[in-house]
Formats: C-alpha cells, sequence, structure tokens
C-alpha cells in the first residue's frame, strides 16, 4: 500500500508547480511509512484548480468516524448563517467550573473558542442554534451521516455521538468550503475561513482545525493549505491504542505538506 501510495504520489504530483514536481520526486516509500510510523491512519489532499486527489490508505478513507473538534467547523458555520452569531458579538461568560484544559478556564469568544478547541463554548453554540435548525442545516450541508439524535451538545463527541463523518466526506466538505460553494452565504464560509487560519509563510497559508477520540485512540487534522495561486484541501487521521491526538495529525499533515513544497 505505502509503495504504491509514493508511487502515484510522485507520478500524480508531477502535473503541479515545478517547485511541488521537484520536492514530491524526493520522496521515498521509507519517508511516507515514517510519516505514520506507530500509527494506522490515512491521508487525503485535493488540489481544488484541477480536482486531483492523491490518497493514502484508501480503506480508512472511506470509514466514518466522530468527527469530534473537527465540527466546530460546521457549528460555526451554521452559527454565523442563522444569525444565532457574529464574529464581532460573539464572547461568551465563563461558568466558573474548572476544566482539566487551562486555556477553557477563562471567557471566549468565536475565535479563542476555536483556537482553544473549547467544548464549552460550542456546546453552548448548539444549544443557540437549537434542535430543529441543527438538525435542517446537517441536512442541508451534505455533512457526513446527517444525524444529531444522540444530544443536542453531544452528537458530535465520542464514541457514542451519532454524528459520522468519514475523511473523504471531510475533505468534500472543506472543498465547497474553500470553494464558496456550500449552501450558506459567502460572509459566512469566509468568516469561518477565517477563523481555521493558522499560519502564514510567504506564499503559503495553513488553516485547519484538529479533533481527537476518547483515550486519545483516534485523531483528526482537517483543512486547506493555499500554496501561491492553488489552494488544497485535506484531511488525516490517526490510530492507536494511546496518544494519537489531534496534535499528532497536524504533525504527520505539515510533515507531508512540506515534502509536497507545499509549506
Amino acid at each position: 500500500m505505502l509503495r504504491n501510495f509514493a508511487v502515484s504520489l510522485i507520478m500524480a504530483l508531477a502535473t503541479v508547480t515545478p517547485a511541488s514536481a521537484a520536492i514530491s520526486s524526493q520522496l521515498t516509500d521509507a519517508q511516507i511509512s515514517d510519516e505514520f510510523k506507530g500509527y494506522s491512519g490515512s491521508f487525503e489532499i485535493k488540489d481544488l484548480s484541477d480536482g486531483t486527489t492523491f490518497r493514502y490508505n484508501d480503506e480508512i478513507l472511506k470509514k466514518r468516524d466522530n468527527p469530534n473538534s473537527t465540527f466546530k467547523i460546521v457549528n460555526s458555520l451554521i452559527a454565523l448563517d442563522s444569525g444565532v452569531l457574529k464574529v464581532k458579538d460573539s464572547t461568551m461568560k465563563w461558568d466558573g467550573k474548572k476544566r482539566e484544559i487551562e486555556t477553557h478556564n477563562k471567557d471566549q469568544d468565536m475565535q479563542s473558542a476555536m483556537t482553544n478547541s473549547c467544548v464549552w463554548y460550542f456546546q453552548r453554540v448548539a444549544e443557540k442554534i437549537g434542535k430543529e435548525r441543527m438538525q435542517k442545516y446537517l441536512h442541508t450541508l451534505k455533512y457526513g451521516n446527517e444525524d444529531s439524535s444522540s444530544g443536542l451538545t453531544t452528537f458530535w463527541l465520542g464514541n457514542d455521538g451519532s454524528l459520522r463523518v468519514s475523511p473523504d466526506e471531510q475533505v468534500d466538505f472543506l472543498a465547497r468550503l474553500f470553494e464558496d460553494k456550500l449552501p450558506v452565504s459567502k460572509q459566512s464560509m469566509s468568516d469561518v475561513r477565517q477563523l481555521i487560519k493558522l499560519k502564514s509563510e510567504g506564499n503559503n497559508t495553513l488553516f485547519g482545525k484538529t479533533g481527537t477520540g476518547p483515550k486519545a485512540q483516534f485523531g483528526w487534522f482537517v483543512g486547506a493549505v493555499k500554496h501561491a495561486d492553488k489552494t488544497y484541501v485535506f484531511a488525516t487521521n490517526v490510530r492507536a491504542n494511546e496518544n494519537a491526538y489531534g496534535r499528532q495529525a497536524r504533525k504527520i499533515t505539515e510533515s507531508i505538506l512540506s515534502k509536497m513544497g507545499l509549506l
């Protein structure tokens, strides 16, 4: 599988920019394998300029799992499009309850809550959206299995959450988000893209959101990278008995993107 992926990736990337092609041609089977060392997982990236898609571990790319904190992208989009919140008027008071992650123990606005991956904030966002409106948006957006039945503030969380989405479906959703093709306002899509902007270096800009499952046995990193005049969307996940955090998925993704010449 790794050999086939490495060969197909190098051959396919020969059609992109000369700089990217030159760097991708240096990738070896060992380098690709090392990215996921200690984990099973998958990686998919799509070039929005021509629809070319590169895939690693096809079986997992089709498998649905709980989105966990990557759902904050969708939650924010629904809140903004429905008028429940505005980015500049989105502050919520901390309830004073101490939580394990220290950055969660303070007032949050939409940007800080996205950056800090603050669960309580987005649970309140879901309550403001409401059950019926949330379900309607999931269907309209065609996000994963569109199922919020397990509970308004928990359906995207943990092993018991009813919402499931595959890496393939994450990539499809992100492609529509970055191409302004979702059935919501363009301003909402623009605002959400800004919320998930992580860093810019030279001609490259990285967007993304991590997510981690229970007991850190599953981690996501989904987003996009803008390289010169092209945009690529991607989804990565990692699996292991422990330490499969979203931050590990991000680390793997950034390393692959760097070797592709996109970061």
